[in-house]
Order: C-alpha cells, then sequence, then structure tokens
C-alpha cells in the first residue's frame, strides 16, 4: 500500500482559516501589548526541574546533570519537533534514527527507548517524529537513572513536560512557511470553563519535501488537555493525543573506502515508492491529592496505542561500486503499551521522603517480510526506481512487562545533603515467533543511587553521585538466546551548580564515567563472554538570563567512549560537542539572536569502520512584535555547510548515513487573541 496523502488539502484549508482568523481579529486589538509566547523577558532559565528526582527539590540539591529546554528557547531556535529542540544541550547528539524518528546519543549511549512524557515511558511515537505543539519544555536528565525510572537509561534519558490546562484565557495562532515546502499551522488555545474546570488545546498540521529526492512527510496532530479542580486538595488533569503521519524513510548513502560516498546531498538510495504511515493514540489521566502540608499523593495512568506500516528500501554491503539492497517491510499491529504509577511524597523540615511503585506493559503484534530480488545500485549514480513491496506476513508477539518498587530520601545536614534512591524491578519478556515455541527471558534487578550535596552557598553547590541502573537487550522488544541476561550501567559523577545574576543563569559543570557491562550467553542461558564499554569525559552547560534582555544557551562536552578490550569508539559518538545560542531583546519589538554548533568527528559503523567528518553550524533568528502579532525569521545552516548527521545503528551503518540538511529558511507568523 502506498499513502495517499489525504490531509494536505485539509492542511491549506487549516491554513487559510487561521490565517482568516487572524485577519479579521486585527480589528479587535487593544491598546495594551500582550506577551506572546517567546517574547521579552521570559528566559532560558528553569528553576524548578523534576526529572533529577521526581519531587520539587531544588535543581541544587540534586546530585546530577539535569538541563532544561524551556518554551522560550523553543520557539526562538524555530523548533517544530522534538529533534530540533535538543540542539544545544551539553552531552547529546541527535542521529540518523533510521530517517524515519527521533533518536538521540546522550553521553555516548544511544536513548531511543528513553523518552518519556510526563515522568512516563513515551513508546507510542517511538517510531516517529515527536511534535512540540503540546511540549512546556524538555529536561534531560543525564547519567543512568533507573534508580527511579527503571530499566533503561545508561547514558541518560529526556522527559517531556506537557502544557496544562492552568486556567489561563488565551489563543494563539501560528502559520509557518520555510524551505524544502514546509507548511505549518498550530493552535493553541486555552480557556477556564469555570472554577473547577480548564481546558485547552494544541492542534499541529505540518507538511514537508526535503532536500533530498522523494522524500516528503505530512503530519497531523491534536491534544487536548482538561484539568479539574476537585477540590482544595485534589486536582485531575485528562489527556488525549493523537498523532497521524505519513513519511518516506530516508536511511542515507553507502560508504567506500571508509568514507561516505561523494554523492549530492539530495542524492536517494530508496524506492520512490518506500512509506511509513502511523496513527498513535495516547489516554493519560494524573491524580494529584495534597494530604496535608507535608504528605502528597500522585497518581497517573496512561494507555497508548499505534499502528505502523513501513515499506523500506535498504542498502546492504557494498561490492565495487555497486551496493546491494533489499527490501524489509515491518508493521505494528498493534503495538500497546500501559503504565500505571503511585507516588507519595513526605516532607519535613530536614527531610523529604519518596515511595513509589509502577507498573509497564508493553505488547508487540510485529508484521515482517523482505524481498532480496532487487538488482545492485550503483553507489555514485543510482537509478531512482520502484522497488518491490513484499507486503505484511505476521512474525512474532513479544510481551515486556515490568513491575517496580523504589525510595528516595534526601536528608538535609544543614549545608549538607545526603540522597539515597532503592529500586527493585521484576521483568518478565514473552517472545512468540510464527510456527515456533514461546521464548522467556526474566529477572529480578536492584538499581541504586547514592549521593550528597554541599551548598557553598544559598547559590552554589557541589556535588558527587554513583549509581546502577539495568538495560533490557535490544530495549526488552525482542529476546536473543544469546543475550540471555540483562546490561548494567555503573555511573560515577561530581560536579558543581549554580544560580548567577540574581538566579537568572544557571550553570552546570561535571565530570563523569559510565561503566557499562553487557554480558554473551550460549543458548542455555550461561554467561560466556561479556563486552564492557567505559564512556568518561565532563560538560559544561550555561543557559539563562546574562540581564532582562540577553538570553543565553551554551554548553560543551568532552567524551571518551570506547570498548574496553579494543579501545574502538563506538557508532556515531563525537569527542567533542560544542553550543552556543544566544539572543538579544533589543526593544519591545525586535529580537535578533543566532548560534553556533560544533560536533566533532566520529565514526559510522562498528569497529571505526567509516570516518565522519566534524562540522560546523550557524543559525541565525530575528522576531519582531507588535500589540498581538508577532513575525519570526530563521536562518538554519546559513552558511550551507555539507555535513552527515549519522548512520542507522553499528551494524547497518556502514552503508546507511544520513546527510544533514543544506541551508534552509523559515518564516512564521503568530496572532494571540
Amino acid at each position: 500500500m502506498k499513502p495517499s496523502y489525504p490531509l494536505k488539502p485539509l492542511t491549506a484549508g487549516v491554513l487559510v482559516a487561521l490565517s482568516a482568523m487572524a485577519a479579521q481579529a486585527q480589528d479587535a486589538v487593544v491598546e495594551d501589548s500582550i506577551t506572546i509566547e517567546g517574547n521579552a523577558f521570559t528566559g532560558y532559565a528553569a528553576h524548578l526541574p523534576t526529572s533529577g528526582t521526581k519531587t520539587d527539590l531544588p535543581w541544587l540539591d540534586v546530585p546530577q546533570s539535569v538541563s532544561v529546554v524551556t518554551s522560550t528557547e523553543m520557539h526562538d531556535r524555530g523548533a517544530v519537533r522534538v529533534v530540533e529542540a535538543l540542539q544545544g544541550v551539553a552531552g547529546v547528539n541527535n542521529t540518523l534514527g533510521e530517517g524515519s524518528r527521533d533518536q538521540f546519543v546522550i553521553r555516548g549511549f544511544d536513548s531511543l527507548n528513553d523518552l518519556y512524557r510526563d515522568g512516563l515511558r513515551d513508546d507510542g511515537t517511538l517510531q516517529s517524529y515527536r511534535s512540540l505543539a503540546n511540549i512546556e519544555r524538555v529536561e534531560v536528565v543525564k547519567g543512568a537513572a533507573g534508580a527511579l525510572y527503571g530499566r533503561g537509561s545508561a547514558g541518560g534519558l529526556i522527559n517531556l513536560v506537557t502544557k496544562r490546562a492552568n486556567g489561563d484565557d488565551f489563543s494563539r495562532v501560528t502559520t509557518q512557511l520555510g524551505s524544502d515546502g514546509l507548511l505549518v499551522g498550530r493552535l493553541d488555545s486555552s480557556d477556564s470553563v469555570n472554577d473547577q474546570v480548564n481546558a485547552r488545546m494544541n492542534l499541529e498540521f505540518r507538511q514537508s519535501d526535503s532536500f533530498v529526492d522523494h522524500v516528503d512527510s505530512e503530519d497531523f496532530f491534536i491534544a487536548p488537555t482538561i484539568r479539574i479542580k476537585l477540590d482544595e486538595q485534589q486536582t485531575l488533569d485528562l489527556d488525549l493525543e493523537y498523532a497521524h503521519q505519513e513519511l518516506v524513510p530516508y536511511r542515507g548513502v553507502p560508504s567506500k573506502d571508509g568514507k561516505p560516498v561523494d554523492v549530492p546531498v539530495n542524492t536517494f538510495f530508496g524506492g520512490i515508492n518506500d512509506y511509513q504511515e502511523s496513527d498513535s493514540l495516547r489516554l493519560a489521566l494524573s491524580h494529584e491529592m495534597q494530604i496535608n502540608p507535608q504528605l502528597n499523593w500522585v497518581n497517573r495512568a496512561s494507555w497508548n496505542q499505534v499502528e505502523l506500516e513501513q515499506k523500506g528500501t535498504r542498502q546492504g554491503s557494498v561490492t565495487g561500486n555497486n551496493v546491494a539492497q533489499t527490501v524489509n517491510n515491518f508493521a505494528y499491529d498493534p503495538r500497546t503499551s500501559i503504565t500505571l504509577q503511585s507516588e507519595l511524597t513526605w516532607e519535613a523540615e530536614d527531610n523529604q521522603l519518596l515511595l513509589g511503585v509502577d507498573y509497564n506493559n508493553i505488547d508487540i503484534e510485529l508484521l515482517y517480510a523482505k524481498d532480496t530480488s532487487l538488482s545492485p545500485q550503483p553507489i555514485f549514480d543510482p537509478v531512482a526506481r520502484v522497488t518491490p513491496n513484499p507486503g505484511f506476513a505476521p512474525w512474532r508477539d513479544n510481551t515486556t512487562e515490568t513491575i517496580g518498587v523504589y525510595a528516595q530520601n534526601v536528608h538535609s545536614f544543614g549545608d549538607l545533603s545526603l540522597i539515597a534512591n532503592l529500586r527493585y524491578d521484576q521483568m518478565e519478556l514473552e517472545q512468540q515467533k510464527v510456527g515456533l515455541g514461546k521464548e522467556y527471558l526474566d529477572d529480578n534487578k536492584l538499581s541504586y543511587r547514592g549521593g550528597v550535596v554541599y551548598r557553598l552557598d544559598e547559590d552554589v553547590s557541589v556535588y558527587a553521585t554513583g549509581a546502577r541502573s539495568w538495560q533490557l537487550p535490544y530495549a526488552g522488544i525482542y529476546i536473543n538466546p544469546t543475550l540471555a541476561e540483562f546490561f548494567h550501567a555503573d555511573l560515577y559523577e561530581v560536579g558543581v551548580k549554580g544560580y548567577l545574576m540574581n538566579d537568572a543563569l544557571m550553570v552546570n559543570a561535571a565530570l563523569f564515567r559510565i561503566d557499562q557491562e553487557q554480558p554473551k550467553t550460549n543458548t542455555d542461558g550461561d554467561v560466556v563472554d561479556k563486552q564492557e564499554v567505559r564512556h568518561q569525559g565532563g560538560e559544561l552547560e550555561i543557559r539563562g538570563e546574562l540581564n532582562e534582555r540577553w538570553n543565553v544557551a551554551a554548553g560543551y562536552s568532552y567524551l571518551q567512549a570506547e570498548d574496553k578490550e579494543t579501545d574502538l569508539k563506538p557508532n556515531d559518538v563525537s569527542d567533542h560537542l560544542f553550543s552556543l545560542w544566544s539572543t538579544y531583546q533589543l526593544d519591545q519589538q525586535w529580537k535578533l539572536g543566532g548560534g553556533v554548533k560544533y560536533v566533532g568527528a566520529r565514526f559510522a559503523g562498528n569497529n571505526e569502520r567509516v570516518e565522519l567528518d566534524s562540522y560546523t553550524l550557524v543559525d541565525l533568528m530575528a522576531q519582531y512584535n507588535w500589540r498581538q502579532h508577532s513575525v519570526q525569521v530563521n536562518a538554519k545552516n546559513l552558511l550551507d555547510e555539507t555535513y552527515f548527521l549519522g548512520a542507522t545503528g553499528g551494524g547497518s551503518g556502514l552503508n546507511q548515513i544520513g546527510y544533514g540538511a543544506p541551508a534552509q529558511f523559515q518564516v512564521s507568523y503568530s496572532y494571540q487573541f
């Protein structure tokens, strides 16, 4: 099946309607200025990120690196998708993601399965590009975090904090036009229905071509949320998210003699009838009860289901000047996840105790088919062609179920704070391949974190921490008899944090080491070998305001990541990452800004087979605000740097290396009423 992209006329219609609404509303403007998202005097500093401890513990007292990207920074950067929001976070880099999804590397470890939404696993849009339409901020916890969140998170995790119906009354419409046919329409509307009920709606249409021939995409996203104030002590949030996405996957170019082949950036090696189509639905509920001033109880639940089909033509091995190709089709029919969580926080004068329990179940019905009949493609002059479609056939069902019980205690002795985390997880995996017997993998694991924080004064602290987390092979979505033992990662980190400039500027410097052990087993489950990797380095990050008009986000990370036996670097990990982004509010109307990002040289594929050169990107922005109107222009990769974004993975990355986007421009118009 090839998608017909039925949303394009609808998208155009919505954009016209939104523009008409804005034009009609101009007659009703008032003399008083209205602050819109991204306007003057709102900044890049966050004072209560919660992802590091799941509580309101001050950032200075969290013994681990936690970065926050605010809505203002995302707006200034012109970010539309999550992958664009994290460009400036130290220690975080995005990679190709098979040309069809968000995929990040945190401190050198792949974090594909380490994205969360409001503290719960975000599994439904795993294979897609996530929208920022209903995201208030993005929080990144770096280093092993399994003592709070359970399985996963060797290098860190990303928590998307969604917008809430807080009782503000406003509506904001936004349209965007940009390079490669980018066309975006958004609506963010909030209303206080009555004293007890508030509602908010976020809506987005997005369509775009691409700098790569035959690659395009179209998205529709809607996210209504309701907040009900049950009484003075209880609040209930109800969320719904629906996302429909159609795109053509892009798997980059092959390599030869240790370098990606030198072809134009618009070169497409896939089939012109390739596609990916997905529908994701998420329902979530959060109930918070302030039992008394010292005791708070929060219960959360989410249900997520995604149906997805992908027909993808992939590059295989290179022989001479030709590359082999196959068509690999897969589908979720469906992929369903359920998460339940209950957390109780007790606050005393010198002590904070968190007790929690959670349950997570992921059930995957996977369809798969493969065609190997394709003739090879010439690597320097591929021919755009229709490739066979082998359809979809039942292949395997996988279920991953975990139950975790955890506790966290923070005790203060004057300027000294001690934090202790302990978590016990019961993890069970089941796999049923068509025509074969069931396979099982299960274990019980203990994760921990211990840390100490010392306040040098009310604005500066130093900290040290040690932690252990467990990872499931293949993130628990597949059982391999030769990987029948869980991995584990140990974190050691020391750092200093501070609020400067009257608490407007956040500064965090850290030194860290992460050791991960990956056991290998025989078919009886006995450990016969193991791979040990060590990732160590340092990070420096500054985010916030230098003054009330001048915002800055800067980060640098140095990372040595290698196999302890071979000293070889992993796929797509750079020694050096640097970013600087800054904006200045000239007056009530004008804001100007820009930035630079540097990514050092890396290797694609396992065993340092293909070298990827370093690259530097330069971005600029300008924004003009007048009454309820805002116009913003963003220039990305202004110097038109030719570079490689990354590879699909260690095994396939050798010949699936994706170019990054050349110079692109976009214009945004917003109207708030």
